[in-house]
C-alpha cells in the first residue's frame, strides 16, 4: 500500500501558484491570450494533476481541454 500524505494548505498554495504560473506561461507561448475563466480551468486541471497525479481515466479531461483551446483560440 502506498503511503500518500495529504497536501497542507500551504503546499496547496504553492502548487495553485506554480500551477496558474505554468498555465500562462505555456497558453502565451502559443500565442494564446487566455480568458480568466480559461486560465482557472486549466489551472485546476493541473493542479489536479500535480495532487492526484496520473489517471488514465482523466485523459479525456485533457483531450477536451486541448479541443477547446484549438477551436476556440488557434482557428481565429
Amino acid at each position: 500500500m502506498e503511503n500518500k500524505t495529504k497536501p497542507t494548505e500551504k503546499d496547496l498554495q504553492i502548487i495553485r501558484q506554480s500551477q496558474l504560473k505554468l498555465s500562462l506561461d505555456y497558453l502565451t507561448s502559443c500565442g494564446i491570450c487566455p480568458s480568466m475563466v480559461d486560465l482557472v480551468k486549466v489551472t485546476t486541471m493541473l493542479e489536479n494533476f500535480v495532487v492526484n497525479g496520473y489517471r488514465s481515466a482523466d485523459i479525456p479531461k485533457y483531450e477536451a481541454v486541448d479541443k477547446y483551446i484549438n477551436e476556440t483560440y488557434k482557428t481565429k
